[in-house]
């Protein structure tokens, strides 16, 4: 998998030319996902950047080995999205209507995405979620009502 994302980040920066400052051999995963979500963002990317961080969100989780290497993954992916949003705003290498044609491209976005985290690549390979993907529940807190609504439902109710 770590062959696969490389090669899509790759492509993608070597499109927007953002490739001539970065060493990519030496990046991470997480950093090398970031930049292409900062250079889509910078273009206003829409849903397709919002499916893309999704993806890029699972792998991150998956592919770590514990709590600490997911979030070290988060930061490294951040920092290099809020670096890259900067650089295409303030010196952009290509239009964006060039950026985001090849972003909408990118091989990624056949990436299936299970319910519990799981992903499947565009090449067959599944990668099990480290960890469930859990949604947030609601907090504990019960909704409060005035004591006219609820005299009026309890009143309502003994009516019946």
């Amino acid at each position: 998998m770590k062959k696969f994302l490389w090669i899509v980040s790759a492509c993608f920066i070597a499109t927007t030319a953002l490739a001539q400052d970065k060493t990519l051999r030496n990046m991470t995963e997480a950093q090398l996902l970031g930049i292409t979500a900062g250079t889509a963002l910078a273009c206003n990317a829409g849903a397709k950047l919002d499916d893309f961080e999704l993806i890029a969100n699972r792998y991150i989780a998956n592919q770590a080995l514990n709590d600490a290497a997911e979030m070290q993954g988060y930061r490294e992916y951040g920092r290099e999205k809020f670096k890259t949003y900067q650089e295409q705003k303030k010196n952009p290498q290509l239009t964006c209507s060039e950026v985001l044609e090849s972003f909408n491209a990118l091989p990624i976005f056949k990436t299936v995405v299970y319910a519990d985290g799981s992903l499947k690549t565009p090449d067959g390979k599944i990668i099990k979620a480290r960890k469930p993907l859990t949604v947030q529940k609601k907090t504990g807190k019960r909704k409060v009502t005035s004591k006219k609504t609820a005299s009026k439902k309890t009143t309502s109710t003994a009516k019946k």
